[in-house]
């Protein structure tokens, strides 16, 4: 095995680290530059494109409601035909005054002079248009009206002309920047894949290191650990070059002289060498599992239950919180699977401890504090005042062990919960909702059990977002995720589905007891008012509830975003449910 020289178990834990976070990092920032091309450069592209060709839609069938309409007039000298002229007039102007804002600034020429050469054409038909309102056709001979007519057909069919041509090449640049979003879709999706393979190399590789840093040794530790206990006082551990696994051997091999010079006392202290030969296996065998756990839970209650062992009285791990608060995470004598409650003040003596890093007596009991890179990352309490110094030093080796696996886990579990959470909201997102959707569903259908779910949509936000702002609205959805979390119970859980939707899961809820909830929500939103503006903002939402004809949780997200789409047409800022079977 390679020496390390004075690198320790520690720098290889948190090298790990460093690699992992790097790959986070990196993924993040692609997902960073992959939204903000789409959301800043395509999209706004593909958006433009379309408003341009609808106005134009719009345009041309204005024309086509006048042309029919001063045809009609011509014909039969009936003034009803005028009414559609006037209409297709007054629409037709409208969606000429749009397009020309939406044409405004338009960096493509190409654009910019087909429609200039369509609104000309235009122009030119509505001067043949006011003529053809004037006339009366009763004053007219049929050959005068003929030439009339054609005069107008003329210049309608010139306006067609530059219509198509116009229409083709908005079409044509809507395909090209659609073409564009998908090839960096595509692009984005193989430098994933690239990230992806690079961190299952590095992880394989650092996965071989460890095995040959901490599982290699460790072995050879039990091994000689087996040796002394079959009575061959010469074992000794081999050297690994990692220091807390060496202070492990080299206090093995301590303890092998102290059994050594034991032999020739009475049975009593032949009996306190064996339990301490037990703990140091105890020791070793917690530290081999917990040196790879990422679970904080699982990490503490090994340590905890192991010291408890050692010390033979009850611990308790405290372990530093995201507000660098110590709180309890496991107790020994706890029921296996129980969580310790929450709210407890720190004892005297846990905090003794962690200010002055080293261990303290006080109050009847003892703290051990857990310092990696100088700082203390957890206590262990026992009420234990005296130690003898062989279980100390195991203790020590013990807590040694411990203090980076814990830090680890706590740093796996930090990068865990930032992918599943939505930056702007705090509320977790579309990634962890489908998760927690998938495992509901099996669950409820596995046992029988109702399941609801609630799909809300900011009512008119686009039309806030263009008035105020996009940083106005991501105020709003601040103050919109912060109502909604307000008015949930305890069972349910919000999350961001995207954009200004968010979905919320009702667990261990049926239809009827869901839509109270829902209207809630609706409520607690329509409450919000953003200061200094005055703006309030509305909301709607849809109910679904899981049935068993439904194959799979899709179909009721399908249910509730109909019921959701149903209630903006029936007028917004309301709650509609989907009924069973429809």
């Amino acid at each position: 095995m390679a020496q390390h020289g004075t690198r320790g178990l520690v720098q290889e834990l948190l090298r790990s680290q460093r690699l992992t976070l790097l790959m986070v990092l990196a993924m993040l920032l692609l997902s960073l530059l992959t939204s903000g091309y789409l959301l800043l450069v395509s999209q706004p592209h593909v958006e433009r494109y379309l408003r341009i060709g609808y106005q134009a839609r719009v345009l041309q069938l204005g024309m086509l409601d006048q042309e029919t309409g001063l045809r009609g007039w011509l014909a039969t000298g009936e003034r009803e035909f005028l009414a559609p002229y006037i209409d297709g007039r007054g629409n037709a102007d409208a969606a000429e005054e749009r397009l020309l804002r939406e044409i405004d600034g338009e960096a493509e020429a190409g654009i910019t002079d087909q429609v200039v050469k369509v609104l000309l054409a235009r122009a030119d038909f509505e001067r043949w248009a006011a003529r053809a309102a004037d006339v009366v056709p009763a004053e007219q001979s049929r050959s005068e009206l003929v030439d009339f007519l054609r005069e107008g057909k003329a210049s309608f069919d010139a306006y067609r002309a530059a219509d198509a041509r116009s229409t083709s090449l908005i079409l044509d640049r809507r395909a090209a920047a659609v073409a564009a979003q998908r090839t960096a879709l595509v692009t984005v999706m193989f430098c994933y894949l690239f990230v992806l393979i690079g961190t299952g190399l590095l992880a394989l590789r650092r996965r071989r290191q460890l095995q040959d840093d901490v599982v290699v040794p460790v072995d050879r530790l039990l091994d000689t650990i087996a040796a002394l206990n079959d009575g061959d006082l010469t074992a000794r551990a081999r050297v690994s070059g990692v220091r807390e696994i060496d202070a492990i051997g080299s206090a093995l091999g301590e303890l092998a002289e102290n059994l050594g010079q034991a032999r020739s006392e009475a049975g009593a202290r032949e009996e306190r060498l064996e339990l301490l030969a037990s703990r140091f296996e105890t020791v070793v065998r917690v530290a081999r599992e917990i040196s790879g756990s990422l679970s904080v839970r699982y990490v503490s209650i090994s340590v905890t239950e192991a010291a408890a062992d050692l010390l033979g009285s009850a611990t308790l791990l405290w372990v530093r919180d995201e507000h660098q608060q110590f709180v309890i995470s496991s107790r020994s004598d706890d029921p296996h699977g129980a969580v310790p409650p929450s709210g407890i003040a720190v004892p005297a003596v846990v905090a003794a401890a962690a200010a002055e890093a080293r261990p303290t007596t006080l109050d009847q009991a003892r703290a051990y504090p857990l310092v990696l890179a100088g700082m203390v990352v957890g206590v262990l309490q026992t009420e234990v005042t005296v130690v003898d110094d062989d279980t100390e030093a195991v203790l020590e080796a013990l807590l040694s062990t411990a203090s980076a696996a814990l830090e680890s886990a706590k740093l796996h579990s930090e990068a865990r919960e930032l992918a599943h959470l939505d930056g702007l909201t705090q509320l977790p997102n579309r990634r962890r909702f489908e998760a927690d959707i998938d495992d509901e569903w099996q669950r409820c259908r596995r046992y029988g059990r109702p399941l609801s779910l609630v799909m809300v949509d900011l009512d008119h936000f686009k039309t806030l977002n263009d008035t105020h702002g996009h940083l106005f609205g991501d105020e709003v959805l601040r103050a919109v995720a912060a109502a909604l979390s307000s008015a949930l119970r305890t069972s349910d859980t919000a999350y961001r589905y995207g954009g200004e939707e968010f979905a919320v899961l009702l667990r261990e809820t049926g239809l009827v007891d869901a839509e109270p909830v829902a209207e809630r929500i609706r409520a607690a939103i329509a409450a919000v008012t953003i200061p200094e503006t005055g703006v309030m903002v509305s909301a709607s939402a849809g109910v679904a509830e899981r049935i068993g004809a439904m194959a799979h949780h899709t179909e009721m997200v399908a249910k509730a975003d109909a019921a959701l789409y149903a209630a903006k047409h029936a007028g917004r800022d309301r709650v509609m449910s989907a009924l069973p079977g429809r």
